[in-house]
């Protein structure tokens, strides 16, 4: 046994018996646990696997994957741990709901990302990110020191530089956020949104391509936020900042009828 698998060697399903319908894998051979981990998450996640089903068993699983069992038995833990599957002595394995899954967890989260047909998991993360942000940002008003106020003012300027070049502003836009984050001293909340945002940003669902005008008005929030964190306005940033990333976000879903249906890869 090997320490990895090219995926074109990983059979669609068991020949015989009950059809588990695991797919081959695409791209560079990985460590056997993690190929067989990722797979199980994306299955359970997209409803393959439905909540109260079991997972197929141990030898069907080691014979798909051509795995051991010990590397099936390591898969299977690291799904109970991500909140994903209960494993019961004698019973199989048990596909948990969603209640339970760690949706901090990167690779539930990028799974539950990509398979949002809904916008609940998106929305739930703005929801997030409203609460810890506009906390953060009243925190910030009252600790900011001079110099903390010269470096935002620096990156509002980089941000007024690159309202024509979209990718651009879109990277200095997250610096933007993270320098309050930063200011405000929570780190908890810093890297519970750096933990969470970045699977968002990937999403063509939470990021569809955005146009002069939409940055602009992004832009309006960033400057409307700057200028009560400069006055100390502690309740006024807060406000600028839930308007801000409320107000971001109902454009971009307003945008997404264009790409209903489509599968992110």
């Amino acid at each position: 046994m090997t320490d990895s698998i090219p995926a074109e060697q990983l059979p669609a399903s068991l020949p015989d018996g009950p059809t588990w319908t695991i797919t081959a894998l695409s791209g560079r051979p990985a460590r056997l646990s993690v190929v067989v981990v990722n797979d199980l998450v994306d299955r359970i996640v997209s409803g393959t696997y439905p909540t109260g089903s079991l997972l197929p068993p141990e030898p069907s699983l080691c014979q798909s994957f051509d795995v051991s069992r010990s590397v099936v038995r390591e898969a299977v833990k690291a799904l109970e741990e991500k909140g994903l599957a209960r494993a019961r002595q004698g019973h199989g394995t048990l596909v948990t709901s969603p209640e339970e899954w760690n949706l901090l967890d990167p690779v539930v989260l990028n799974a539950a990302v990509r398979h949002d047909d809904s916008l609940q998991i998106l929305d739930d993360l703005v929801g997030v990110r409203v609460a810890l942000e506009s906390n953060m940002v009243r925190i910030a008003a009252q600790r900011m020191t001079s110099a903390d106020f010269e470096g935002l003012r620096r990156l509002l300027r980089q941000l007024e530089s690159e309202i024509n070049l979209p990718e651009r502003y879109k990277e200095t836009d997250t610096k933007y956020h993270d320098y309050i984050h930063r200011c405000s001293g929570n780190l908890l909340g810093r890297t519970i949104i750096r933990s969470i945002h970045p699977y968002a940003r990937a999403s063509m669902r939470y990021n569809p391509p955005t146009d002069e005008m939409d940055i602009r008005r992004s832009h309006q929030g960033h400057v409307a936020i700057y200028e009560h964190l400069l006055q100390r306005d502690a309740e006024g940033a807060a406000a600028a900042m839930r308007e801000h990333i409320l107000g971001s976000w109902t454009l971009r879903k307003q945008k997404r009828p264009q790409y209903t249906g489509e599968r992110e890869q």
